[in-house]
């Protein structure tokens, strides 16, 4: 199973990679720092479970990131992961998309879980989109 992170912090990488460990341990963590690099990268891998998407990256702001990686792979299951955790960005990440939405702030514990979930077919939305 390929697990996707496309975040130009290099920090997160590195974090993002310890958790999917925890989670699936028989995953292939892959890393790019761009939406082109990310998608370039999506298309090559063979067995592609999971995307986990930041919506701050360079040239593409927002939900145009999450709305150009579908455009691209349609069938991609993406969890936004994002700095932004109000409850209008959780929604529109959703309604674009996504299944899951994980803000940057979330400790590892509700990472993985929301992994956890997500890789079950489950979905993952942050308590602080219901408000």
């Amino acid at each position: 199973m390929d697990v996707l992170l496309v975040d130009d912090h290099p920090i997160l990488h590195e974090t993002l990679r310890a958790v999917v460990a925890s989670v699936a341990p028989d995953a292939q963590f892959h890393g790019e720092t761009s939406l082109g690099g990310g998608v370039s990268r999506a298309r090559q891998l063979k067995d592609l479970q999971l995307v986990l998407l930041d919506l701050l990256l360079p040239g593409c702001t927002g939900i145009e990131a999450l709305v150009q990686f579908l455009k691209v792979l349609p069938r991609a299951r993406i969890v936004v992961i994002s700095a932004t955790e109000d409850s209008d960005s959780v929604r529109a990440a959703l309604d674009a998309g996504a299944i899951g939405y994980l803000p940057k702030t979330s400790s590892p514990k509700i990472i993985a879980d929301a992994l956890r979930a997500v890789l079950q077919g489950g979905t993952y939305v942050p308590p602080q989109a219901n408000h």
